[in-house]
């Protein structure tokens, strides 16, 4: 009976670690941007809010790809994004933390990047709702002014904000992150600096 069970238990080991390995990708070829889809500008402004409340529905890739492309997407043929940056230094990386990974958005490719195969969402936060969000950006600058940095990240995370109020997703704005543990697991250069988190996921069904 005990080697059946150690077989057994063996074997769901086994397939639990298949899935795991099935659902990490190096990279993630993100769908264009639906560039005509969301609700009109001023009833975003006016829905626009923090929410810390999160369904179990998950953010498909669609979503996933509107909200990068308003983070830091390009929207010129030349590259310049959708943010301002002092001196076009486009000195700003966001970073999705999502089940199956850590990933670096790509902005030039439109493609999430893996840098660490692990779930670090609910580790790199402090505060508990943050524990039923599907995603967590990550907004890490290496511009050597910090006060500029945070005014990228600024417009980076409002653009998500109203993004979200378009699509009827919940975000809130995080301070409060693990930011030596996110340091660490992101691989992040001696220059990088992380800014804020933004926690993402749809509301609980009514």
């Amino acid at each position: 009976m005990k080697k059946c069970l150690m077989l057994f238990f063996g074997a769901l080991l086994v397939i639990a670690s298949t899935v795991r390995a099935d659902e990490i990708q190096k990279e993630v070829i993100l769908p264009e941007p639906d560039y005509e889809g969301g609700r009109p500008l001023m009833q975003a402004l006016r829905d626009r809010h923090s929410y810390r409340e999160f369904g179990v529905r998950r953010i498909d890739e669609q979503n996933l790809a509107d909200i990068l492309w308003a983070a830091n997407g390009v929207n010129r043929p030349d590259g310049k994004r959708t943010i301002p940056t002092a001196r076009d230094s486009r000195a700003l990386d966001v970073y999705v933390l999502k089940q199956g990974g850590a990933y670096r958005y790509n902005p030039d490719r439109h493609i999430l990047e893996l840098v660490n195969p692990a779930t670090l969402r609910y580790s790199a936060a402090k505060q508990e709702f943050v524990q039923q969000a599907d995603v967590v950006l990550v907004y890490v600058s290496n511009y050597e002014n910090h006060e500029t940095g945070g005014m990228h990240a600024g417009s980076a995370y409002q653009n998500v904000g109203l993004y979200c109020a378009s699509a009827g997703i919940n975000n809130v704005v995080l301070g409060m992150i693990d930011r030596d543990m996110l340091r660490k697991e992101l691989h992040l250069n001696d220059n990088d600096y992380i800014l804020a988190a933004q926690a993402l996921g749809w509301p609980k069904k009514k």
